[in-house]
């Protein structure tokens, strides 16, 4: 119902409004938002380019770009744009880094035009503590930080802060990934192939879930490998709280010395976040395991009343079938946000149907 309120209110005003909604978002929420403002779904790869894009089409001063529901994400879009006013970029630099149609006095339109949903983040990603925080700007100074876009206010801070000298990068997993692999493909460069050299370690701070570090290590191995250099390390911290830590102690299964073994991910309450900080691990990105893919794919290939039953459990909410909003149907309406976002991952322009929606409502 706020969120319904939320977007009433802002569809009321004199501007132009695109809704830009998180792809996470359920296919209700899409339908509703799409019922009441023109409406495009994004991820956390594309949404910087869909407003850069979406603000380049239908004027920086004349729309007003509607971001939900995660807060954070929004707040730290403004807080991207604003970094770039702030620090200093030419007109150039933004053309070429941002975008070819923009520049200073667009991108400072683009941000004064942002509205962001005041009552919606991540819950997972709520779980970072000041602790954290503290121990990242006095233990980790020469460290490279990463940070999703959805993280908390001062950690992403931080990450865009040093992002600015390149000695970090916000953004989506991917532009996390593609940063740490390029830092460490340039000191393999640098250090040279040979043993006798001094070593150099590189510190990631990595300001996300941790299960991607599966990748990261993945990738660190192969360019080391390829460039025959043993001289560069890759430290990878997580940056969780001493309370977001478990530990397992002497006697349990897999632990055969006198020590206690500390383990992260993990916190002393089971797998998951603390209240006290950290985002090592989230449980919603754990609910798909192979096990499970394992099981559905079984109750495929065996075919019975009984599988198909089990199979019907594992399908989405169908709170949407045969409704309608606003006499349209409600799951075309959830849909459509999403095939925007299609078209413009496909086009590299919104298309001309979702802008003639647009600039329709505002007449």
């Amino acid at each position: 119902d706020n969120y319904r309120a939320w977007l009433n209110k802002s569809a009321e005003g004199e501007k132009k409004s695109l809704h830009v909604v998180y792809i996470n978002t359920s296919l209700e929420t899409k339908a509703i938002s799409s019922s009441i403002i023109p409406t495009i779904t994004c991820t956390s790869s594309n949404v910087l380019s869909t407003i850069l894009q979406a603000s380049h089409q239908m004027g920086p001063k004349e729309l007003q770009i509607c971001y939900g529901p995660d807060t954070y994400m929004g707040d730290n879009l403004v807080s991207l744009l604003d970094a770039v006013i702030q620090s200093g970029w030419s007109d150039e630099r933004i053309k070429a880094d941002l975008h070819p149609s923009h520049d200073r006095s667009t991108i400072e339109s683009l941000r004064d035009n942002i509205n962001v949903y005041p009552s919606g983040n991540c819950v997972v990603h709520h779980m970072f503590g000041q602790s954290v925080v503290d121990t990242v700007n006095n233990d980790y100074k020469d460290a490279y930080v990463t940070a999703h876009l959805e993280v908390p206010g001062e950690m992403f801070q931080i990450a865009l802060r040093k992002s600015l000298d390149d000695e970090g990068v916000v953004g989506s997993t991917s532009n996390i990934l593609n940063f740490i692999e390029r830092k460490v493909e340039e000191a393999a460069r640098e250090v040279g192939v040979g043993s006798s050299q001094e070593k150099r370690r590189l510190q990631f701070i990595l300001g996300t879930e941790a299960g991607m570090v599966t990748s990261i290590v993945r990738s660190v191995q192969d360019i080391l490998d390829s460039s025959a250099c043993q001289n560069v390390e890759a430290e990878i911290i997580f940056p969780v709280s001493s309370e977001a830590v478990m530990g397992v102690e002497e006697g349990e299964v897999g632990v055969n010395n006198n020590s206690t073994l500390e383990v992260v991910p993990g916190v002393a309450g089971g797998e998951g976040c603390s209240t006290a900080g950290g985002c090592a691990t989230c449980p919603f990105m754990k609910m798909n395991d192979l096990d499970a893919v394992h099981d559905i794919v079984d109750m495929i290939s065996e075919s019975s009343a009984n599988n198909e039953l089990q199979l019907l459990k594992h399908l989405p909410p169908n709170r949407l079938q045969g409704q309608t909003i606003n006499g349209k149907n409600a799951i075309e309406l959830g849909i459509e946000p999403i095939v925007y976002m299609r078209e413009f991952m496909r086009e590299k322009k919104l298309s001309d149907e979702l802008v003639e929606r647009v600039e329709s409502m505002a007449a």
